[in-house]
């Protein structure tokens, strides 16, 4: 009965959710819905007064993105030599210990992979890590070439990412909503509860790098350069091919195809399609590599979901049948697992949907677009473990949090606070090997 009463409320809510956001899309489009007030009140788009991204901004906010990046390092040596009994125990924690300290999880797969490549990386006589995408093995591979140690490779690599990424995504949002709203977004993103997984042996800051630059070019309407970037962002992961969609909803805000109709000029929208907007569509070749290495090393293009469902147990479902399942869990599950992985997960879902719902009538169609499929995709899963870590790169959360709190410092205050608790209580289980993956 408890499941059915979940799976109604999560239909409906996307239900509402879809019709809104289409009622929008279709009016920024250059529909015409004449005095229907429901239509005009959907309509009501807040519009934000921007600011170009200067230079010396680029290396103040690389500077800052590099900086949290060394104190999550020095915090994790200092974890680790007073609180975890492992390393506690020692006479001496040395650098070895520290690549060691990070070397957890999936860090170990994408290091061999790196090292061995798909073709020679077996376990049980399986190629099992073909889900895991390409692109951190083949930086960190690059990377590798100059710093022999695969584990400084991968933070290396990692925090370089993180710093470039933070100048894209500060810049896209300065261009977008003006620099206060910019400086809370990069600080809200920065000190997510989840956030060292930026700085870890993982794809995560690559994924962020690369998404952060999409949403950067997409807002300049450069459009071929956002395709170019989404090859990147969708070797990364499966999620990446979504910049194609936030890439689509921008081009088709920006040239108005229905208003084109109206105004007997569609062939001229027509062209622009044809010779800009379809660069867009390059985002599909990054999923074309990865299916191609697939095929390359099993002969089959989509055996990495045989290995998905059978090893990582990982299939497709409803929202509502993996929202249930985490209730599920965290109602029968150990204590460690109920507070690194059901509770955030649950908690995450209603703050991401609390945000799609507010951004409908203020922001950009594109970031609540994106918030919307993005947290659709990670939550349509079964035994979702990673949902924090995945949800690390849900970037309009962050700018929508950071918009609905600037006439509320307090309330902003307040949410930062909260986030830099968790931030450490999290950390530190991450550190201490709780299940926090």
């Amino acid at each position: 009965m408890e499941d059915r009463f979940l799976a109604a409320g999560v239909a409906v809510l996307l239900l509402v959710t879809v019709i809104l956001w289409f009622i929008r899309f279709f009016g920024e489009m250059g529909a015409d819905f004449g005095t229907n007030r429901f239509a005009g009140w959907c309509l009501g788009r807040k519009d934000y007064e921007g600011e170009p991204l200067e230079g010396a901004e680029i290396v103040r906010v690389f500077g800052k993105a590099f900086l949290v990046r060394i104190l999550f390092y020095l915090a994790g040596f200092f974890i680790c030599t007073y609180f975890v009994e492992y390393y506690a125990s020692m006479e001496q924690f040395t650098f070895e210990n520290f690549l060691e300290s990070w070397e957890r999880w999936d860090a170990r797969h994408y290091i061999n992979l790196a090292d061995l490549g798909y073709q020679d990386y077996i376990e049980d006589g399986q190629h099992l890590f073909l889900v895991f995408f390409p692109l951190y093995p083949w930086v960190v591979r690059i990377v590798h070439y100059v710093i022999s140690d695969w584990r400084l490779a991968c933070l290396c690599a990692s925090t370089l990412a993180f710093c470039i990424g933070s100048v894209f995504f500060y810049g896209a949002v300065k261009e977008e909503y003006g620099k206060k709203i910019a400086e809370r977004a990069f600080w809200l993103i920065s000190l997510y509860p989840f956030s060292f997984f930026f700085g870890g042996m993982m794809t995560e800051s690559l994924f962020f790098c690369f998404l952060s630059a999409g949403f950067f070019y997409i807002r300049r309407h450069k459009w071929f350069t956002a395709g170019v970037i989404g090859i990147f962002c969708s070797l990364c992961r499966v999620q990446g091919v979504l910049l194609l969609g936030v890439g689509l909803v921008e081009f088709f805000v920006t040239y108005r195809p229905i208003d084109a109709i109206r105004q007997k000029r569609f062939l001229q929208f027509v062209k622009r399609f044809m010779t800009k907007g379809i660069w867009l569509f390059l985002t599909l070749f990054g999923n074309l590599i990865y299916f191609g290495i697939n095929q390359r090393v099993e002969g089959d293009p989509f055996r990495f979901q045989v290995y998905q469902k059978e090893h990582w147990y990982h299939e497709a479902t409803f929202v509502s049948n993996c929202l249930s399942e985490i209730v599920s869990y965290a109602k029968g599950a150990e204590e460690q697992m109920r507070i690194a992985v059901w509770f955030p997960e649950l908690v995450l879902f209603v703050l991401a949907f609390i945000c799609i719902l507010y951004s409908l009538r203020r922001h950009p169609l594109r970031m609540s677009a994106f918030l919307f499929v993005y947290t659709l995709v990670n939550y349509s899963v079964t035994f979702l473990i990673s949902g924090g870590r995945y949800m690390a790169c849900a970037l309009p959360m962050f700018i929508i949090l950071a918009e609905g709190t600037k006439k509320k410092k307090w309330l902003y205050s307040l949410i930062l606070l909260i986030s830099l608790c968790l931030l450490g209580v999290y950390f530190r289980a991450y550190m201490s090997g709780w299940q926090v993956m």
